[in-house]
């Protein structure tokens, strides 16, 4: 059975894989109902046999699971290959920062305990409320921890005790992740940590970690996935049509006309983006609509603001499908290659999966220069963040930046004569 669960593993795919480890996380923690059995035992008669049931009760099971996959015929190296994928899926887009106000040694350890993890990156602490509010609608925090005052001075006497974890739903996916991880090291680190500094008697204290998720409130995925949809569609559509409208041309041959008037090359791209343009603006609309009324997403941000960075993000758009019909002869070359070259890089490196953080290499480069990159960041910002201009400025940068650059490029690729 060990052996089948490796092998099944294997064969997932990377999302399929970081679906296991949520699993793990989420589903696979120390039975609750057991555990509760043995904290009452330990309250009615403190001894070392119900001391020891508590710490066995206290374990999560998936540390049996790993123990059973150890010992399949090469288990050991499977796990640590499974641990390395761990690492590599989780590396960079989990970012944390505390609101202590306790500020005691036990306080700081907690927070060090599941900062110093590897599932986590720590940032600077958080000073007040509205500098977690600013830091999560920016996108810079995933998880808040919020340590309640007394918290050191309650644990140690018993008493209940709650902890805040704010986390960033808007996308639901990574906040699950977030919530079994950070649910699972709390239940595994609390009880064994304050037993070893404090004694029995923090022991018999009930101690509860308050999940509160920000943005979206009951996960949904459709609220995540309106705002990310809306991008993919802006994108691919107007470069098409604005790859088309130039490639139709060459192949019906009324290219002539541009070849034998003084039209410059800047005018005509212009000529043909115009149009293009007006029709995706005129879709953007009806998308947000369409989200808004039919599948009641809802938009906290500001209208203003999201319309601004559409018009940007559709002329970017169709400025590439011009630059592409430079080096495109065929209508039906020109719809599979703007596909390809709009949609992969789109889903795959503009943070619609996984955070840009979190890439590497030359994928970590298109991240960063990929307009959709930033236009995602101003729709999920306007429609589950109640962002605005002054929050969404430096997304409008880089794509002010590509408009004459994609200009630019295509009037020199342009040829003003026949070959």
């Amino acid at each position: 059975m060990a052996r089948e669960v490796l092998d099944r593993y294997h064969h997932l795919d990377e999302n399929g894989r970081l679906s296991f480890f949520d699993s793990l996380a989420r589903d696979y923690g120390p039975d609750r109902e057991r555990l509760a059995q043995a904290m009452e035992s330990w309250r009615a008669q403190p001894n070392d046999a119900d001391a020891s049931d508590l710490h066995f009760a206290s374990e999560p099971r998936r540390q049996e699971l790993i123990r059973r996959l150890n010992r399949a015929p090469g288990g050991t190296s499977e796990l640590v290959a499974m641990r390395a994928d761990l690492l590599d899926l989780t590396n960079g887009d989990k970012d944390l920062a505390a609101l202590d106000r306790d500020d005691t040694t036990i306080s700081r350890d907690y927070i060090l305990q599941i900062a110093g993890s590897r599932y986590f990156t720590e940032k600077a602490p958080i000073t007040d409320y509205a500098d977690l509010d600013q830091r999560m609608s920016s996108g810079e925090l995933s998880l808040a921890i919020e340590i309640p005052p007394g918290f050191g001075r309650d644990v140690a006497r018993g008493r209940a005790v709650a902890i805040g974890a704010w986390i960033d739903g808007a996308m639901p996916v990574r906040a699950d992740t977030v919530s079994g991880y950070v649910q699972a090291m709390h239940a595994g680190w609390l009880t064994r940590k304050a037993r070893e500094i404090y004694g029995a008697a923090a022991t018999v204290g009930n101690f509860q970690l308050e999940i509160r998720y920000r943005y979206n409130p009951d996960i949904k995925s459709l609220v995540a996935m309106a705002p990310g949809v809306i991008p993919l569609v802006l994108l691919m559509i107007p470069a098409m049509l604005a790859v088309l409208s130039v490639v139709r041309e060459k192949e019906l041959g009324s290219i002539i006309n541009f070849y034998v008037t003084p039209v410059t090359r800047i005018e005509f791209l212009i000529g043909k983006q115009i149009p293009y343009v007006a029709l995706a603006m005129l879709n953007s609309v009806l998308l947000t609509a369409f989200a808004i009324f039919v599948f009641r997403v809802p938009f906290t941000g500001s209208f203003l603001a999201f319309g601004a960075g559409a018009f940007l993000y559709v002329v970017v758009a169709t400025g590439m499908g011009l630059v592409i019909s430079t080096f495109i002869r065929s209508q039906i070359a020109a719809i599979f290659g703007t596909s390809l070259l709009t949609l992969i890089p789109a889903i795959q490196y503009s943070g619609l999966i996984d955070p840009v953080s979190s890439l590497q290499g030359f994928g970590a480069i298109i991240g960063r220069i990929y307009p959709t990159t930033y236009f995602v960041a101003i729709s999920r910002g306007a429609f589950s963040k109640a962002l605005g201009f002054a929050d969404l400025s430096e997304m409008f940068l880089p794509l002010l930046i590509a408009i004459p650059v994609l200009l630019g490029l295509g009037a020199a690729l342009l040829k003003k004569q026949a070959d």
